[in-house]
C-alpha cells in the first residue's frame, strides 16, 4: 500500500554546550632525582563524579607532569549516548591536559561528570557551569491535508468509570463515522500470582506502587476482574465482553450519534451485550477519541472499513522506568495508522498532569511523592528533562509522531524488517530515540494480535 502521510518538519536551533572556564594553576616543582624515573614511567591518578545513570570514573596516566592517557568507565550511563561518548571524551582530556574539555554534544551530563572526575583525580577544582542544553524549537504543525474518504486515528485518557481506575480509548474515523474503537482500563490490584501487571511492574516502574499493589490492565486480567465483578456486584458479563459490546455498538455510527446515545438514560438497554452501569462514560471516552482523530492527518483508504482491525498492546519499549501503549489499525497486511505513548512515574513536586483520577482513589495506590503521567500529555516537562540530561533536541511527542508517520501505510513485513535493523532510528526522519526498535516492536505486537 502506498504511504501518503504529511510529515511535520522541525526547525533547528543550535545546542549550546559551554566549555569549562578557568585554568589550573601550575603547581609543578622540581622532583627529586629518585622520583623522576617513576614520573617518566607513568603515574596513575583516579577520580570519580556522578553522571547520568551513576558514577563515572576516570583513570589518568601522567608522565613528566603531562597526561598521556585517559580511560573512562561508567556502565550506568546510557549505552548509545554517554558510553558512546567515552572514546571522544578520553581524547579531549589528553589533548586538554586536564578538565578543560568541550564535551560531546548530546551527552552533556556525562561530559560534565568527566570534567569533574578529571579535576578530582588531579586535585584541582572544576569550574562550575550551567548546562545549556536547549530543545530545538519545532516549527508550527503543518496544515492538515483533507483526503476524501481518508481515515484518521485518535486517542484519549478518561475517568469513564469511578475513581479507582482510568480509561484509555482509541477510535478510528472515516469522515464523521467511527469505523473502529478500542477501550481498556488500568487499575491497581492486589499483587498475586493470578495478576498480570503492566510491563516493567517487576522493574524500576514497579517502585512507583504502594506495597502489595500492582498496576494492571483489566483486559489482560479479564478472568480475575470479572470474577471480582460477579462476587461484588452479581455481574454476568465479563469485563472484556462488555468492552467489546460497547466497541461494536459505536462502529458504523457518526460521532454525533454516539454522543447522543451517551446522553440517554437508557443507554445500557441500547448497547446489546453490555451491562456496565457506566456505559455512557465509555461511549463519551470513545467520542472524545474520535474528535481527537479529526485533528490528525488522514491517510488514504479505499477498501472495506469493516475488515479493519484496531488493537492496543503494552510493552517495555524504553528501559525499565516506564511502559508503552501502542495502537495499530490494520487491514491484515499493512499498518494503516498507529499511535504511541509512554507512562512513567514523575515527582509529584513537578508541574505535571497525572493520568485521570490521580487525585482520587487511583492515586492512593501510587507511592508517596509520585504521580503516574503520560509522556505525551507532559511533553514539555519530559522533553526538557531529556534535553538537560541527554542533550535531546527533539521533543518526545515529535519523536513519537515521527515514528508513527514513518510506518503508517507500511506493510507489517516491512515494519518488522525495519525493527530488525541495527539502528532503525537512522531511517526515520525526525526521530532521535535510540529505542526506536522497541516502539516499532510495540506497534507490531498490536498489529499482529
Amino acid at each position: 500500500m502506498k504511504k501518503r502521510m504529511i510529515l511535520t518538519l522541525c526547525g533547528a536551533t543550535a545546542l549550546s554546550l559551554a566549555a569549562c572556564g578557568g585554568k589550573t594553576a601550575d603547581t609543578t616543582t622540581a622532583a627529586p632525582a629518585a622520583e623522576t624515573t617513576a614520573a617518566a614511567a607513568g603515574e596513575t591518578l583516579t577520580g570519580s563524579a556522578e553522571g547520568f545513570g551513576g558514577e563515572v570514573t576516570v583513570t589518568l596516566t601522567s608522565a613528566d607532569g603531562k597526561i598521556t592517557d585517559c580511560k573512562i568507565s561508567g556502565d550506568k550511563e546510557t549505552a548509545d549516548i554517554g558510553i558512546k561518548a567515552f572514546a571522544e571524551l578520553e581524547k579531549q582530556v589528553v589533548a586538554a591536559g586536564g578538565p578543560e574539555i568541550d564535551g560531546v554534544s548530546g551527552a552533556t551530563v556525562t561530559s560534565n561528570a568527566v570534567k569533574k572526575a578529571v579535576a578530582s583525580a588531579m586535585g584541582v577544582e572544576a569550574a562550575e557551569e550551567e548546562i545549556k542544553a536547549t530543545l530545538i524549537e519545532t516549527a508550527a504543525p503543518a496544515a492538515l491535508v483533507q483526503i476524501d474518504g481518508g481515515i484518521q486515528l485518535g486517542q484519549v485518557y478518561a475517568a469513564a468509570h469511578g475513581t479507582s481506575c482510568f480509561t484509555e480509548a482509541v477510535a478510528a474515523v472515516q469522515d464523521d463515522v467511527i469505523i473502529a474503537a478500542y477501550i481498556d482500563e488500568f487499575q491497581f490490584l492486589d499483587k498475586g500470582a493470578d495478576i498480570v501487571g503492566v510491563p516493567n511492574s517487576d522493574a524500576d516502574f514497579g517502585a512507583g506502587y504502594v506495597e502489595g499493589k500492582v498496576l494492571a490492565s483489566k483486559r489482560d486480567n479479564a478472568a480475575y476482574y470479572s470474577k471480582m465483578m460477579t462476587e461484588k456486584g452479581g455481574a454476568t458479563v465479563t469485563i472484556d465482553a462488555n468492552y467489546d459490546a460497547i466497541q461494536s455498538f459505536v462502529v458504523g455510527k457518526t460521532i454525533a450519534e454516539v454522543e447522543a446515545a451517551a446522553g440517554k438514560s437508557d443507554v445500557i438497554d441500547a448497547v446489546s451485550g453490555a451491562t456496565l452501569t457506566d456505559t455512557a462514560g465509555y461511549l463519551t471516552a470513545i467520542v472524545d477519541a474520535a474528535k481527537a482523530a479529526k485533528d490528525t492527518q488522514a491517510v488514504e483508504f479505499a477498501g472495506d472499513s469493516s475488515a479493519l482491525k484496531l488493537n492496543v498492546a503494552y510493552a517495555a519499549a524504553h528501559g525499565t522506568k516506564c511502559f508503552t501503549t501502542a495502537a495499530a489499525l490494520t487491514d491484515g497486511e499493512n499498518v494503516l495508522l498507529s499511535y504511541i505513548d509512554d507512562f512513567q512515574f514523575i515527582s509529584s513536586d513537578a508541574a505535571v498532569t497525572g493520568v485521570p483520577n490521580s487525585t482520587e482513589k487511583f492515586g492512593e495506590n501510587v507511592a508517596e511523592g509520585n504521580v503516574l503521567c503520560s509522556k505525551r500529555v507532559n511533553t514539555e516537562y519530559y522533553s526538557k528533562n531529556m534535553a538537560e540530561k541527554g542533550g535531546s533536541t527533539i521533543a518526545i511527542d515529535k519523536n513519537f509522531d515521527a515514528i508513527q508517520n514513518h510506518i503508517d501505510g507500511m506493510s507489517i513485513a516491512d515494519v518488522t524488517a525495519l525493527a530488525g535493523e541495527a539502528s532503525p532510528v537512522d531511517a526515520i526522519s525526525g526521530a532521535t530515540l535510540v529505542d526506536a526498535a522497541g516502539y516499532l516492536n510495540a506497534v507490531l505486537d498490536a498489529a499482529k494480535n
